[in-house]
């Protein structure tokens, strides 16, 4: 009796736990004046990730009405290539607030639009996806389109860029910054971003076994983080096409806030990645290996580097508050307007039961690779 008294009061407050969303997702007519201006990437992806499959991509909202609407309901089913549902999802106003809430803003301003990023990225389904079916209802109407999704076109990354235990700071899942850049923000329109082409970015870098921090004593200089120095190997073989090793390693002032380094604001566009190399890999595809030590890359353009073969060391160039190696795969050689590409590597030692297997890592996985290279002097102190 208790229990349905607690249930009954939590549905009234939500105003009708079953009826609403169904009502948001069913009763309504299509609007014509709510279109999908955009869905990113382009083609969409699906990547497994170990008993999972991840389905990362957004897409943008344009409203032409006189008026704001509020997006009440989103829905999404999975359909495999013979046309069968492998999953049903939804988010709505049902609960007290209900979880449309957890999106940013609901909003899609009059002559404005509304970037979304897929709030359903990792699902267990049966089989490989096909095409998700995606119902956006709103205050003044209802919206659906289809996203169809394609296999990682490769190339697979022969082995992991750092020896030992390493410690993926950042991935691409729902929450991690590579992939949460909205194309309808000023920062992306300001430089004509059409792709996210660190979508499935990664970072990686050390930290402490037992503590799991990053670095030592206060983190003020650079040699206490666990990360700095560490030696880089290239995963894959691949021609360099772009690069630089010249800019000074950031610091820390003391109360250990990141200072940039002389010069930051005054280097070329691509000061972002610090100190880099761009390696064409082959399949129209290009890594890009980032935020190096000053002065560790001894690589010219034209040179070629084979798979495993030492190219330099973890710094803290760029903009980067801390230190670590990022990397990202993507169909171009320019990162504003190349599109980006999932990575998947031919073998990974994960620690657990995993065990070692060929895939994708992530945010917060601990991994190193199946193969170790021999140890190489560092020019790092």
């Amino acid at each position: 009796m208790v229990r349905l008294l607690v249930f009954g009061l939590a549905c009234a407050i939500a105003a009708a736990c079953i009826s609403s969303d169904a009502a948001d997702e069913q009763a309504q007519e299509e609007s014509p004046l709510i279109i999908v201006s955009k869905v990113r990437p382009d083609p969409a992806y699906f990547e497994k990730r170990g008993e999972l499959t991840r389905l990362n991509f957004d897409f943008e909202l344009e409203n032409s009405a006189p008026f704001d609407v509020e997006i009440t309901f989103i829905g999404m089913r999975v359909y495999d290539a013979k046309g069968n549902v492998l999953v049903r999802r939804y988010m709505g106003r049902n609960g007290s607030p209900g979880p449309i809430a957890m999106l940013p803003e609901a909003t899609i301003p009059s002559g404005g639009t509304r970037y979304i990023f897929n709030p359903f990225p990792d699902l267990a389904l049966a089989r490989a996806p096909e095409y998700a079916a995606i119902t956006v209802a709103h205050s003044d109407g209802v919206l659906n389109f289809n996203v169809r999704f394609h296999a990682p076109p490769g190339p697979v990354l022969d082995r992991l860029p750092l020896d030992g235990i390493s410690y993926v700071y950042s991935g691409n899942d729902l929450f991690a910054h590579h992939r949460r850049v909205a194309l309808d923000s000023e920062a992306a329109l300001s430089i004509g971003m059409e792709h996210v082409a660190q979508r499935y970015a990664l970072d990686f870098t050390r930290l402490d076994p037992e503590t799991g921090d990053l670095a030592a004593n206060d983190g003020a200089r650079q040699s206490d983080w666990y990360g700095f120095g560490v030696e880089v190997f290239a995963p894959v073989t691949g021609e360099v096409v772009a690069g630089r090793s010249d800019m000074p390693d950031n610091h820390f002032d003391a109360s250990g806030q990141r200072v940039f380094a002389d010069g930051f604001m005054d280097a070329p566009e691509d000061r972002s990645l610090g100190n880099y190399l761009t390696l064409e890999v082959g399949q129209g595809a290009y890594l890009v290996l980032a935020h190096f030590a000053e002065n560790t890359l001894a690589l010219e353009i034209g040179d070629t580097v084979e798979a495993g073969e030492f190219i330099g060391n973890v710094g803290m160039s760029g903009d980067t508050a801390y230190p670590h190696l990022h990397i990202q795969l993507q169909d171009g050689a320019d990162s504003v307007h190349a599109r980006p590409l999932p990575i998947t590597f031919a073998c990974v030692d994960y620690d657990g039961p995993r065990g070692q297997a060929s895939g994708a890592v992530d945010t917060g996985d601990f991994v190193s690779p199946c193969v170790r290279q021999p140890a190489r002097p560092s020019p790092v102190d």
